[in-house]
């Protein structure tokens, strides 16, 4: 903190320090007596670069997780539609469902089995 100026007749001046607030809080001048020493200027500043680059990467990280939460539920969608289309496709490929889809075309099954068709390259193995 500034000392304050004396005045010629030998009394001091009454005008408030330009500092302001921040001198009273943050006096660091019995520490450096008065001027702040470049050595900790430069470790100042090495400091705070350290500290945005920190900041910058924990941003970087939390939109990396924010990225992957959201393909992860993406996933899951896809699941459920790939497990939902599966289950209708097995539904409908069974004989008793079939029956019922094709009596709406006036269709009936087949009372004969099928036939197998076997070639003579077959039969000689």
């Amino acid at each position: 903190m500034a000392t304050p100026i004396e005045s010629p007749g030998g009394t001091k001046s009454k005008s408030k320090s330009k500092a302001g607030i921040l001198d009273l809080v943050f006096n660091i001048d019995p520490i450096t007596g008065g001027e702040l020493p470049l050595y900790l200027i430069y470790r100042i500043s090495f400091v705070a670069f350290l500290i945005f680059i920190y900041i910058y990467y924990t941003m970087l990280a939390d939109g990396e997780i924010h990225q992957i939460a959201k393909i992860k539920t993406e996933l899951q969608e896809v699941r459920a539609d790939y497990t939902t289309q599966k289950a209708e496709y097995m539904k409908a490929s069974k004989q008793s469902y079939l029956a019922t889809e094709m009596k709406k075309y006036n269709l009936q099954m087949s009372l004969t089995p099928p036939i197998k068709v076997v070639s003579e390259e077959e039969i000689e193995k």
